[in-house]
């Protein structure tokens, strides 16, 4: 009897730590829905030989030829998973801005990226997801009359990468690509070719990034699912300024954002820009981790810190907003 109550007194505290592993690291509270002008609509659309799901946003006031934004997931989530981690914001600022937002969803929860040492089901089957995007510009172009010239797309991680890929091999499809928490792959792990052009392009990453290795390195989810190295930060946004025809010299720095209440955390944006060239950006988010800073929503704590005082967000948007498509060739 005595051995029965000391299993159960272990039992019961291994799964009291359990418990308590879990609300610390894993829980997340799921932020409430805002109340918007228009409701979330689901489709499908074929490319190649497969049905793909996407969701999209269409703003009850919405003006002639709007603007176009593409927001796509992580690796391992679904386009609800996404619209959760940026609490809604690119919602929101679709109302406040009038852009249609768009989220597809990846084959098996996974985007086709650059990445060669990389072996989720989407590399494996080789996945048109470049054409995916270019078939939902034509679709939102000809059906919603979106401009197929002020073409956007933001990507968390696995999704950033897709977005990288897609200024390389595509650099005139978007008019801008925006990548959280992902870094150019090493050119021993680059499976794409680049072609001449230069596409907008926003790199915004933590320092304290468990899976994406700010400094560069190997990326893997927590020692599983090895995705091969990664340039620093900073070296990717530099790979694409060079590619814009600027040198290192002409980046220029600023402070962004500071927390009061932690002076650790803060951002700073290395930028290159100047007219008739595409703009690059660098947002560091000092002491931030694997995820897009927004202060509506405070992901799991295993993917590391979330500064909530930064929007990112609403820092994307601004960069989209900026940039306009080259005038019409006579």
């Amino acid at each position: 009897m005595k051995k029965t109550k000391i299993a159960l007194s272990v039992l019961l505290l291994i799964a009291a730590t359990l418990g308590a592993l879990y609300t610390y690291f894993l829980y997340a509270p799921k932020p409430a829905e805002p109340v918007l002008s228009a409701s979330l609509q689901r489709a499908q659309i074929e490319v190649g030989d497969r049905q793909r799901d996407y969701a999209y946003y269409l703003p009850a006031k919405l003006p002639a030829k709007a603007p176009l934004l593409f927001v796509l997931h992580g690796s391992l989530q679904t386009l609800d998973d996404m619209r959760t981690f940026s609490a809604y914001q690119f919602e929101r600022l679709a109302d406040e801005h009038g852009f249609i937002l768009v989220y597809p969803q990846g084959v098996e929860r996974n985007w086709n990226d650059c990445r060669a040492v990389a072996d989720y089901p989407a590399r494996q089957q080789n996945v048109d997801d470049v054409g995916l995007i270019a078939a939902l510009i034509q679709r939102f172009a000809a059906q919603h009359g979106a401009d197929p010239q002020r073409a956007f797309l933001a990507g968390y991680s696995n999704g950033g990468h897709l977005g990288l890929r897609i200024a390389l091999e595509r650099p005139n499809l978007l008019a801008g690509v925006a990548a959280v928490a992902a870094s150019l792959p090493t050119p021993d792990n680059l499976a794409c070719q680049a072609v001449a052009g230069a596409t907008p392009v926003l790199l915004m990453n933590g320092t304290r990034d468990p899976i994406n290795p700010y400094n560069g390195g190997r990326v893997t989810l927590f020692g599983f699912g090895d995705r091969g190295h990664v340039r620093s930060s900073y070296a990717s946004a530099l790979f694409f300024a060079e590619r814009a025809g600027y040198v290192a010299a002409e980046m220029q720095r600023e402070n962004l954002w500071q927390n009061g209440d932690n002076p650790a955390q803060r951002v700073d944006l290395d930028r290159w820009h100047a007219a008739g060239r595409a703009e690059v950006a660098l947002y560091t988010v000092i002491g931030g981790g694997h995820l897009l800073p927004q202060p509506g929503f405070r992901a799991p704590r295993l993917l590391g810190p979330t500064l909530s005082g930064f929007d990112g967000p609403q820092v994307i948007w601004d960069f989209f907003a900026r940039q306009r498509p080259a005038p019409a060739q006579p």
